[in-house]
């Protein structure tokens, strides 16, 4: 990487300094990852670009590396209500990562996390949806909603999961199957 290319993926011409872009551009990628559903290949690219970012970011301003922990989580149950609200907890505690996160790295790794913690709440549901008349694929369920459904089911095998809650399960599954 070079000054100029740096300049160019940080946009330093809008700005009055580095340190300003580099945080309205934070600012704008923690903004969409926000307000978005769980898409892994959508959050992959802005992993990327946050990444991206980082490295122009640090070519510019000699910053030193910056080590993330690595992701210890699991999405553990009894049921369908106590696995949803395991995954709900980690998902939480990613979203407010990226909320207060101040460097491109630590927001990555919280998109790292939501990805993962989706991959195993997915780990629970494997089925096969080819049947299943999938809703938007970008379009979360109402997290209240769900919980309840999967409340009043919590003890029901998969297969006799009412439809609302296969859909939401198809839909997780095929977003999941469209990163690979």
């Amino acid at each position: 990487m070079d000054k100029k290319q740096a300049g160019l993926i940080l946009q330093l011409d809008k700005y009055s300094d580095v340190h300003e872009a580099y945080e309205d551009l934070l600012f704008g990628l923690k903004t969409l990852i926000l307000n978005q559903g769980v898409i892994p290949k959508v959050l992959r690219k802005r992993q990327e670009r946050l990444n991206t970012i980082h490295s122009a970011y640090s070519f510019l301003e000699k910053t030193e590396s910056i080590a993330n922990e690595p992701l210890e989580l699991s999405v553990k149950g009894d049921n369908w209500e106590t696995l949803f609200l395991s995954y709900e907890k980690n998902k939480s505690k990613f979203k407010r990562d990226l909320a207060i996160g101040t460097n491109a790295l630590s927001l990555a790794n919280a998109v790292e996390g939501l990805i993962k913690n989706q991959q195993l709440w997915s780990e629970h549901f494997i089925f096969d949806y080819s049947q299943i008349n999938l809703p938007t694929l970008g379009k979360e369920m109402d997290s209240m909603e769900l919980l309840g459904l999967l409340r009043a089911h919590k003890h029901f095998e998969l297969s006799k999961l009412p439809d609302e809650i296969l859909k939401e399960f198809a839909r997780v599954l095929k977003n999941l199957e469209a990163e690979k």
